[in-house]
């Protein structure tokens, strides 16, 4: 999953709710999307500021029948809709959306928010020249190897078995991330978990035996 080690610790939910930043809190208004909703689309002329709130959002590019994810957006997140990108709710989600002129005050005043607006562009950067690496050099196993490293380093937790990983995804939404079917990542990981190097702890969560080893897979070796 694609992944952020935030450039700060505060929590901007937390900022906004306070009597100090309140007011500006007035300024965005709550929106509900269902599991799978479509938030915006690159169609959307608005140029409008969200903050996730609750739930998950993927940050995509669609072009036929293909589908890029470039980010996957979690509650304290900032994006803007004003680029050419879908979003869109991988679980009931709620954001507090306010437009450009007001978002830029608020960052003139607290530039924590411009932080975290810097880190998850970044993020999508990052994510895309991976995206466009992995699809003009690498095969669909190579590109779930260099996932699983990446998020090993991202938030794996060392256990005496090895690395822990809760991914917080499915099959089907690694797939989404990969731009593969569920069917081949599926069987993939399974080809992992007979190798030993992974072990399926639940639906969101593996164990990660033999690192060492995943390196070398996404290496190519």
């Amino acid at each position: 999953m694609p992944t952020r080690m935030r450039l700060t610790d505060i929590n901007l939910l937390e900022v906004l709710s306070s009597p100090e930043y309140a007011r500006y809190l007035k300024e965005f208004r709550e929106q509900r999307f269902s599991k799978k909703a479509i938030l915006f689309s690159p169609n959307d002329e608005k140029n409008l500021v969200f903050l996730v709130k609750s739930g998950k959002i993927r940050v995509y590019l669609a072009y036929e029948d293909k589908e890029f994810t470039l980010s996957i957006l979690e509650a304290g997140d900032i994006y803007s809709t004003h680029t050419r990108a879908f979003t869109q709710a991988m679980e009931d989600t709620t954001i507090l959306v306010t437009d450009v002129r007001n978002f830029k005050k608020i960052i003139a005043e607290f530039p924590a928010f411009g932080l975290n607006m810097v880190n998850v562009l970044g993020d999508l950067l990052k994510n895309s020249i991976t995206i466009i690496n992995g699809l003009v050099f690498k095969d669909t196993h190579l590109r779930l190897a260099e996932f699983l490293v990446q998020a090993a380093k991202d938030r794996g937790v060392t256990v005496e078995q090895g690395i822990k990983l809760e991914l917080g995804l499915t099959t089907e939404e690694i797939a989404l991330v990969l731009g593969a079917t569920r069917q081949t990542v599926s069987v993939l990981l399974n080809d992992l978990r007979k190798s030993g190097i992974l072990e399926k702890l639940s639906r969101r969560t593996i164990l990660i035996k033999d690192l060492k080893r995943l390196q070398e897979i996404s290496s190519g070796f």
